[in-house]
């Protein structure tokens, strides 16, 4: 028997790296749900600029804040390239859920950053609940974590990251500047 509303919410993203705003995106979802699918999206790309670092650091800094059964982490590579974003997209992140859970996800959940809806074909989704998280409470983007990173602000890091992630400092910093358009800045 469920112990929440819902049994199974996916999240999807990139992650480019984790930071207090997402937490507070999962943290939602696992008060709604009994398992959370996180797909951690552009598996496939790493040192570029917008994905910098690879599916496994992602992977790992997740489940390392993460580590009950119920967090379930998962790559997704990208269908064609990132900025496709269209129903054959949303198929292929159904498609990969079922694949994963042998199910479609009850409720999806994402910031209000991007309209993750007009991923799907509103036939797909008409029996999947949909969260959308306001970001205003977290003023923190992926983006400056990498500024961060990059300027060697090691204070305003820790400001906006989780404290399990904090020994993780060097390693990350060394994965983004060993990406050419990092190191080049």
């Amino acid at each position: 028997m469920n112990k929440h509303a819902f049994d199974l919410a996916m999240f999807c993203g990139r992650f480019q790296h984790i930071h207090i705003g997402h937490e507070h995106v999962i943290n939602t979802a696992l008060r709604l749900a009994d398992r959370l699918l996180i797909l951690v999206g552009s598996a496939q790309e790493f040192c570029t600029e917008r994905n910098p670092f690879s599916v496994s650091t992602r992977i790992e800094m997740i489940k390392n804040i993460y580590p009950d059964d119920n967090v379930i982490v998962k790559p997704l590579a990208d269908l064609t390239h990132e900025q496709d974003i269209t129903p054959e997209w949303g198929k292929y992140v159904l498609k990969n859920t079922k694949l994963q859970m042998k199910n479609i996800p009850e409720l999806m959940i994402y910031g209000n950053d991007e309209a993750r809806s007009k991923w799907f074909d509103p036939e797909d989704i008409k029996d999947i609940t949909e969260v959308v998280i306001s970001r205003s409470k977290y003023q923190i983007s992926a983006t400056k974590i990498r500024g961060f990173l990059q300027n060697n602000n090691i204070d305003e890091w820790m400001k906006w990251t989780n404290p399990r992630l904090h020994q993780y400092y060097d390693k990350l910093r060394n994965e983004l500047l060993m990406c050419e358009s990092y190191r080049e800045r």
